[in-house]
């Protein structure tokens, strides 16, 4: 498969909490199976930093942990449209969450064109290394849709979108 290095992976999540590490996860499961020319980051709980990154794709695929209100590892697939982009739940003052960092990419015109967000719903958030066994579960079909994701961005060349706001 023949990807140009536009379109982008990007892991998020904390590896110490347990599915809140879940897109990290799923990274480490795609190993050897992303073309060379698709550019991997795994951006941990890295906030604006990561705008770079996402202003130098026209396709994202992000891979997290996605609080979408469904049964504990079941996979969700977002395409832009139903993406956050502001979120007012923060740990702390200093904290930028990642909706805010798509939100900036947006102010600034630097939004990819395609963004798809896979996720899985996680069970757990307390601290500890490995995700539970049913957000775990939930890789596998995670790792698929990314696979396909990347297929169909090959069959369709990338374009010019204008957006919404």
């Amino acid at each position: 498969m023949q990807l140009n290095d536009e379109i982008g992976i990007l892991a998020l999540g904390n590896l110490l909490r347990r599915d809140e590490g879940i897109g990290v996860h799923i990274l480490q499961a795609l190993q050897g199976q992303i073309p060379e020319q698709v550019e991997i980051m795994d951006g941990g709980t890295s906030g604006l930093e990561l705008l770079g990154f996402l202003e130098s794709k026209k396709r994202l695929i992000i891979l997290d942990a996605v609080n979408a209100g469904v049964d504990p590892g079941e996979v969700i697939e977002w395409g832009k449209d139903e993406v956050p982009m502001y979120t007012t739940g923060k740990i702390s003052m200093h904290q930028m969450s990642f909706a805010e960092v798509l939100y900036w990419a947006h102010l600034t015109g630097g939004l990819p064109d395609e963004i798809v967000v896979i996720g899985i719903q996680p069970d757990s958030m307390e601290w500890g290394i490995d995700p539970t066994k049913k957000a775990a579960e939930g890789i596998p079909t995670a790792v698929s849709k990314v696979l396909s994701c990347l297929e169909r961005w090959q069959e369709v060349p990338p374009h010019e979108g204008t957006l919404r706001a």
